[in-house]
């Protein structure tokens, strides 16, 4: 699994942001690339930022995953449309001004299955080489966005199975999830109950790394989710849970999650770090009203992860950081650069997180070749 790095433009040692980063991991047979593309100007495009990341072998879109106000996301879905491109669009809503950007998925050396879900709507896709099976889905939705909101999220964990279940996989299948919540605060406590209702129902034993975090979708629904499923074949590709040696895990307080899961193969391993906040062992918030310190509690907490397991900062290949406010975003810069960060392919953004006294949190993969 090799990691390469390219950067659209370049960008000064200074800075903890490139204007478009793309990073390459290159499995036994496939390749898997992860753009990320921060939102520059309200004139910005993105189809021709794809250009660099696209040249050579043929490639398959897998992901959009977009955080914009509703401006920038008419026009990137027209973008697309346009370019012909396919691929599920998990669209989160910005208001005007906030800083955001896509993270854009693909892979080339391998065929890939499109799923579809209702109306025709592609939500991902499923491939396989000869060690595991893959699907990545996204954009997933509740079927009645009007249902009260622990309905939409059965709706939603069942269509995830659904899906998965026509690509010959299960939800026990899934090493990560993502579920955007409108208005999470008000109703994290019964999302939890569902979920933890439908894993208790299906028989999931093995929690898979995730997000839960508070902002609408261009769909209007409570929620919007993605998953990541692998099934290995063999002995090559395995899967398993990571710990966190500095909290302890999200079960314990309620949440259905691990704290990080290692997808390995015979190349490499990727670490998918789920969403990470300033929480100490005892489930408390550590640095309540000092953004400052929550952003160096939780990279601490981030770094202590990929330090046990053999990875660093410099092997992240996907992140999102989250700010309760947006006043707060250019802290995250400050501590960049005064740690002398290499460039990291993160999108910075405004959204509510699962606990009103925590400011900031973000997730990241990381990847390493054997």
């Amino acid at each position: 699994m090799l990691i390469q790095t390219h950067s659209a433009q370049p960008s000064p040692e200074s800075s903890a942001v490139s204007p478009a980063i793309l990073r390459k991991i290159e499995h036994p047979t496939w390749t898997e690339f992860h753009a990320t593309l921060p939102i520059s100007s309200e004139a910005d495009t993105y189809c021709p930022k794809f250009s660099p990341f696209l040249s050579g072998n043929p490639t398959t879109f897998l992901s959009i995953h977009a955080f914009e106000d509703p401006k920038h996301f008419a026009s990137m879905h027209s973008e697309l449309q346009t370019a012909n491109i396919q691929a599920p669009e998990t669209a989160l809503l910005q208001k005007p001004g906030v800083p955001g950007g896509i993270h854009v998925s693909t892979i080339s050396g391998i065929d890939s299955t499109p799923l579809y879900g209702e109306n025709g709507r592609i939500i991902g896709r499923f491939f396989e080489d000869s060690d595991a099976k893959y699907c990545v889905l996204g954009d997933i939705r509740p079927t009645n966005p009007q249902a009260p909101r622990g309905a939409q999220a059965t709706d939603v964990l069942n269509a995830i199975q659904r899906t998965l279940t026509d690509a010959g996989m299960h939800f026990r299948n899934v090493v990560r999830t993502w579920f955007y919540n409108h208005e999470i605060l008000d109703w994290y406590g019964e999302f939890n109950r569902a979920r933890t209702a439908f894993f208790q129902q299906h028989g999931i034993t093995r929690m898979p790394a995730s997000t839960g975090i508070g902002v609408s979708n261009a769909g209007g629904a409570a929620l919007v989710a993605k998953a990541i499923a692998v099934q290995p074949k063999n002995r090559s590709v395995t899967v398993r849970r990571v710990d966190s040696p500095l909290q302890r895990e999200a079960s314990a307080y309620g949440s259905a999650f691990s704290r990080a899961m290692e997808v390995a193969d015979r190349a490499g391993r990727i670490i998918y770090i789920s969403g990470t906040a300033s929480i100490l062992p005892n489930g408390e918030t550590a640095h309540t009203e000092n953004v400052v310190g929550q952003i160096e509690k939780t990279m601490e907490v981030v770094g202590a992860i990929l330090t046990q397991n053999g990875m660093s900062l410099s092997d992240a290949t996907r992140a999102i950081a989250y700010f309760r406010h947006q006043k707060h975003i250019p802290f995250w810069e400050q501590y960049c650069r005064t740690r002398r960060l290499p460039p990291l392919p993160v999108i910075l953004t405004q959204c509510d997180i699962c606990r009103d006294d925590l400011l900031f949190e973000i997730e990241l993969d990381a990847a390493k070749k054997k």
